[in-house]
């Protein structure tokens, strides 16, 4: 540890130098700063302290100036001050500047023992984080490729919404897509897939698989060479591309035939490859992904060992694959608990999906939103919720068959959910008044039980989650505590009404431990048992008169 020295009185710093060498040889003194009128930060820059020992006088009224300056410039110097009594408070204000810690005039070899052992501590952990930060750091860089397919991987499941936060991606892993905005445009992924997977690795060991998609990996990176695409495995069976720019359909064939002959020729491995449209925008590579997935479904009818773009096989259909059916389960899940809120939000983004899809397929919305309300029915009968029967009667099946257009579905649906939402919070609202008062009914006809919210919560019929946030809606108290009110109430009854010892009273509220008693009594109350009995006998008791 490197130490400066801060003071005017050359007497301090001679005995500060002599101590400082006999007991601390581990600690370098790189100079002394002696005059508070020069720039102190030259003299860091050179001397490079980790810790400057100062005299708060020293600094006189430009005290938290001097601290301020040198903890903007210098971060991770620190300070360690000596001062009288009265300038206790500016020394402790100076911790929001580095101060370590501060001793009082004359300086106690104790006190600078403490604070120089502080000192050294400190360092000590910060150069263990800061290893502990650069080994992190080479670790983190050795496994970039693992980060980089959690990114593609995640980019192709659609959990990156976000169109910057793609293209921030592409930046950070270098990848071989252009960063100029209007030849960046065009993305769509290849899904390559190893035929008949599951009758091959029979045959195979746990290396052979690996080292077989690994081959495939490299072969397909060769034949990409001349395109801006990136390729990488997802499984054992499956590698992915995605590719940049705008090709035509037949373009795009002929890419994934070159594909399937180099595997077939270089590892003898039979592929089909599925090919997903193209689209503008990053984030629709998720879409992309899914319309190359669907193809693999057609594959009885177009051969194994084939290349399917969707557009053979699907040449119009654009919504399935447009239409976030995760947004729509969400949708269910928040209805049913009575989100509106959140229904709301997640409605727009489905029927935005559906406006965005182009022209929509004959009775496709009252289909959609039919379609929708039937699962929030089911998930309510799945979980033999007691609102099963309303259903019908926030969504009246006659008008849902009359829905057909995106605007008509999306006003249905908003005012159904929003009434329907309403009448689900009201429920629960009584539910949860229903639930309150079986559970104080319940404590306090068996208070002096031992305690437990797990055994509350199955005797009512409910989790002792739901239980806890039902006390503390309605109660403003956790279970425990109000369990805890009623006994000490019990026990205060008893203690102002009767001579029963404490240990007795303990175990009638529900106490094994009569010290545990009368530590949650005095935490309750403010007093112990004792003394709460004593204040209040004492307020009973009739004053004495001549």
């Amino acid at each position: 540890m490197n130490l400066l020295l801060a003071d005017a009185d050359k007497e301090n710093l001679k005995n500060f130098r002599t101590y400082i060498k006999g007991a601390y040889p581990n600690i370098k003194i790189v100079g002394t700063f002696e005059d508070a009128t020069r720039d102190i930060l030259p003299v860091i820059r050179e001397t490079q302290p980790n810790l400057i020992l100062a005299d708060v006088r020293f600094f006189g009224g430009l005290y938290f100036t001097r601290f301020m300056e040198v903890y903007e410039a210098f971060p991770d110097v620190r300070f360690v001050v000596y001062g009288t009594f009265s300038e206790a408070e500016y020394m402790k204000r100076g911790r929001e500047f580095g101060v370590l810690d501060f001793m009082y005039r004359p300086v106690k070899p104790a006190d600078l023992n403490r604070c120089l052992d502080l000192a050294v501590k400190h360092f000590k952990k910060e150069a263990e984080a800061h290893r502990r930060t650069l080994l992190l750091e080479k670790d983190y860089t050795d496994r970039i490729f693992q980060y980089e397919e959690i990114f593609l991987r995640s980019l192709l499941d659609g959990h990156i919404t976000k169109s910057r936060e793609v293209t921030e991606g592409f930046i950070y892993f270098n990848l071989p897509f252009a960063k100029d905005e209007e030849t960046q445009k065009g993305y769509s992924v290849f899904l390559v897939r190893i035929d008949h997977y599951k009758r091959m690795v029979l045959a195979m060991t746990e290396m052979e698989k690996h080292m077989r998609v690994f081959e495939m990996l490299n072969v397909t990176k060769a034949v990409l060479t001349d395109y801006n695409a990136v390729a990488f495995v997802r499984g054992f069976n499956e590698i992915p591309i995605i590719l940049n720019g705008f090709h035509t359909t037949e373009e795009k064939t002929l890419l994934a035939d070159r594909i399937k002959h180099a595997l077939l020729s270089e590892t003898d491995t039979r592929v089909t490859i599925g090919i997903g449209r193209t689209y503008d925008e990053p984030t629709d590579i998720a879409v992309s992904t899914r319309e190359a997935d669907a193809t693999f479904g057609y594959r009885f009818r177009m051969g194994y060992n084939a290349v399917i773009p969707i557009e053979f096989v699907e040449p119009t259909n654009r919504v399935t694959y447009r239409y976030p059916a995760s947004r729509e389960r969400r949708l269910v899940y928040a209805a049913v608990v009575g989100d509106f809120a959140y229904c709301k939000g997640l409605l727009t983004e489905l029927f935005d999906a559906l406006a965005q899809s182009g022209t929509l397929a004959e009775n496709l919305i009252a289909k959609t939103v039919m379609t929708i309300v039937f699962r929030i029915s089911r998930y309510i009968s799945e979980q033999n919720l007691p609102i099963a029967g309303e259903i019908t009667r926030f969504f009246p099946t006659g008008d849902m068959l009359k829905l057909v257009t995106v605007e008509d579905g999306y006003t249905f649906l908003e005012k159904s959910l929003e009434e329907f939402c309403t009448f689900v919070v009201d429920y629960n609202a009584k539910q949860s008044l229903r639930l309150h008062m079986v559970a104080k009914k319940y404590v306090q006809e068996n208070y002096f039980e031992s305690f437990s919210v797990t055994r509350i919560a199955a005797k009512i019929g409910t989790t002792p989650e739901n239980l806890n946030k039902v006390f503390l809606e309605r109660e403003k108290v956790m279970l425990f505590d109000y369990v805890m009110w009623v006994r000490i109430n019990q026990a205060q009854k008893t203690l102002r009404e009767t001579a029963t010892d404490e240990e007795i009273i303990a175990v009638q509220v529900g106490f094994d431990d009569v010290k545990y008693f009368r530590s949650i009594f005095r935490k309750y109350i403010g007093e112990t048992p004792a003394e709460y009995r004593l204040r209040e006998r004492s307020k009973a008791t009739p004053p004495h008169t001549e």
